[in-house]
């Protein structure tokens, strides 16, 4: 008996801690969004990498999705998804927010532009901001490129097109989240930064992605991946 519970304690631990994408939404249109629990104020959508995506042309263009069972994970995770060029790079100036969770007072996840043509992650964490900058970009209106960032014990990183591009040693993550996440545009009550870009394939996982990991192909929903949690302190979390 005392070797079946062990072997059963140590089952459900594994089960519980495989990580997992937790969120996924391809934004083909507004019926597909709120079906998925989310909200479309204004915008458009239109053609991305992968089918539709979401544009954000005017102040107050932005989705809205639920944090809760989104982001299960402080400690660390991913945020990637495609962006089809609304303008090139090199014409940017000031920030442009293809994803963002923060509201006043909370932490944050931002991928972003910024003045400069470059890209960035950005986390806020116990009122601190930690960034993983790209260098200059030379991306073209009308260009369809991944973007990913992901924070946990290997730093914060920025992936571009498959490839690190950016890092910080910062090895923590948020440790107060908003209730919701934002696509294409600022949090509210502030989201005048449309960034005239299409935003399609979001995926949030609940674990730092290798780079292997990333989904640069398909677009439909990952499974559970092969890679289990080591430490009791993530298998509190779950």
């Amino acid at each position: 008996m005392k070797t079946l519970c062990v072997i059963t304690i140590t089952f459900l631990c594994l089960s519980v801690a495989v990580a997992e994408e937790t969120f996924f939404s391809a934004l083909e249109s507004k019926t597909e969004v709120e079906s998925e629990g989310g909200t479309v104020d204004g915008g458009s959508f239109a053609p991305g990498k992968f089918g539709n995506g979401f544009v954000s042309e005017e102040v107050g263009d932005v989705i809205h999705f639920p944090v809760e069972d989104r982001f299960v994970n402080l400690e660390e995770g991913t945020v990637e998804l495609w962006v089809t060029m609304g303008m090139d790079t090199s014409t940017i100036t000031g920030e442009l927010f293809t994803f963002m969770t923060y509201k006043r007072g909370t932490d944050a996840v931002f991928l972003q532009f910024n003045t400069g043509g470059i890209a960035q992650m950005r986390i806020k964490s116990a009122n601190s901001w930690h960034n993983a900058n790209s260098e200059a970009l030379n991306w073209k209106k009308g260009e369809h490129h991944h973007m990913a960032g992901t924070w946990g014990p290997d730093g914060l990183k920025l992936y571009l097109d498959g490839k690190l591009e950016g890092e910080d040693d910062f090895t923590g993550g948020p440790t107060v989240f908003a209730q919701t996440f934002e696509i294409n545009n600022a949090s509210p009550p502030d989201p005048r930064f449309p960034t005239n870009c299409v935003v399609d394939g979001v995926r949030i996982s609940d674990h730092q992605k290798e780079v292997g990991e990333l989904a640069l192909d398909d677009p439909a929903p990952v499974a559970a991946q092969e890679k289990l949690a080591t430490t009791w302190g993530k298998l509190k979390n779950r």
